[in-house]
């Protein structure tokens, strides 16, 4: 393989954006599922109609600004729709209801990583369906590295520290402990 130089653009224009970005959806994420879980938390669909209405009034200040807004206010906003333009209109509807209810019952972790095993699935699906296409080593080992960390987080959970050094946890801890120990005394003293 032929050597790549980064260039200063390279940083500037691609990992930079792509480090904010994430940086900014990870945020997001917090931020959601701290507004969708708090006390009794709220409506997810609400939640929902919430962000489509701020998402509207900026499509509408670049509906005013923008090349493509003055091409459809010359055209008409339905010219050249068909029924096929509603798939993914509908699609991408179901799918913001659908991530707003994921973060509400399951958090913005598990939501991530749903998103990264829905990709490998494509992934998979495409290299079956079409011939010219297959799974490279780095899709296979970044499959094998998301599957790990879904696997470390599922056997893993959380404890909040307060939860942890209650005493109540921390008498049934030890008294687990103890009860092994003494097992373990016991078995190796039949011997």
């Amino acid at each position: 393989k032929p050597q790549v130089e980064l260039s200063p653009t390279h940083i500037t224009h691609g990992v930079v954006p792509i480090m904010v970005a994430s940086f900014l959806s990870g945020l997001a994420g917090a931020v959601t599922q701290k507004s969708l879980q708090w006390g009794k938390g709220r409506h997810a669909l609400l939640f929902t109609l919430e962000l489509c209405v701020a998402s509207l009034l900026l499509l509408t200040a670049s509906f005013a600004t923008s090349e493509d807004g003055r091409s459809i206010r010359e055209r008409g906003f339905f010219d050249q729709w068909t029924f096929h333009t509603l798939i993914p209109i509908l699609t991408n509807s179901l799918g913001g209801i659908l991530v707003g209810l994921v973060i509400k019952y399951a958090g913005t972790v598990r939501k991530g990583f749903a998103l990264i095993f829905g990709i490998l699935l494509s992934g998979l699906m495409q290299s079956l369906v079409d011939e010219n296409k297959s799974l490279s080593k780095e899709d296979m080992a970044g499959g094998v590295l998301a599957a790990l960390s879904l696997w470390l987080h599922a056997t893993n959970p959380y404890v909040s520290p307060s939860s942890a050094s209650t005493p109540d946890v921390i008498d049934e801890n030890f008294n687990k402990k103890t009860a092994q120990t003494r097992r373990k005394y016991k078995s190796k003293k039949e011997e």
